[in-house]
């Protein structure tokens, strides 16, 4: 198993490694974060589904200070956020996404009957789409591109408190019921860090790479 040094980031080719990927949702449950009623001062009361269902709760301020909170949000239940505004943003202050595989490749095969839906009922579906991971940030910065078998690609863009060493990810699911279903499992994750693609590493010309690039990129929206 290849292991990872801390920053500054080693110079490697992409590469395979055992990790241990756990999927997760935006809702409360996994994302730690409750709805609240905004009180006079910086309080709030919280709804809770514990045997207290209204607790009173100290509210902070969040990281978009320009935004303007409603009467009634979501805050963060725990981590070093709680009390703060739960903006549904990842670390990276990106919407999260699921992963989505090519038209033609191999995953996208095995699922044929979602095919014509992403042809027909929903073409703006024909395009991947990098689906978003949390990881330890401090051996996968963010950018980190990861293929996962039976995910597909993603794109380390999240961080998370329980997350910690190069051998833990979480993988984003829209659905609870979906990350239930994918639960924990220890996988060969293929690493790609930022900048260090294979094409990066070839030692040619910068316009052979950038051909080779955008030939990559075409291979990528169909395989």
């Amino acid at each position: 198993m290849v292991m990872l040094l801390p920053p500054p980031f080693p110079t490697m080719p992409p590469f395979s490694t055992q990790i241990e990927c756990t999927a997760y949702c935006s809702c409360g449950y996994c994302c730690n974060w409750e709805w609240g009623l905004m009180l006079p001062g910086p309080f709030y009361l919280g709804f809770s589904p514990s045997w207290i269902p209204l607790k009173f709760r100290h509210r902070k301020k969040g990281y978009l200070t320009n935004k303007k909170l409603p009467l009634i949000s979501r805050y963060w239940s725990a981590t070093t956020l709680n009390g703060s505004p739960y903006y549904g943003l990842t670390s990276n202050e990106k919407y999260p996404a699921q992963a989505r595989p090519a038209i033609l490749s191999k995953m996208s095969l095995m699922q044929y009957q979602k095919i014509p839906g992403r042809l027909i009922l929903f073409p703006w579906q024909f395009f991947p789409r990098d689906g978003t991971i949390a990881a330890d940030t401090n051996f996968y910065p963010f950018g980190t591109r990861m293929f996962v078998p039976g995910y597909g690609w993603g794109k380390v863009e999240d961080r998370g408190g329980a997350i910690k060493g190069p051998e833990r990810i979480d993988l984003y699911y829209r659905s609870h019921k979906d990350a239930l279903k994918w639960g924990r499992r220890k996988l060969q994750v293929l690493v790609v860090l930022p900048g260090q693609s294979t094409i990066d590493c070839l030692k040619v010309p910068k316009p052979v790479k950038g051909l080779l690039k955008g030939l990559g990129w075409l291979c990528h929206l169909l395989f």
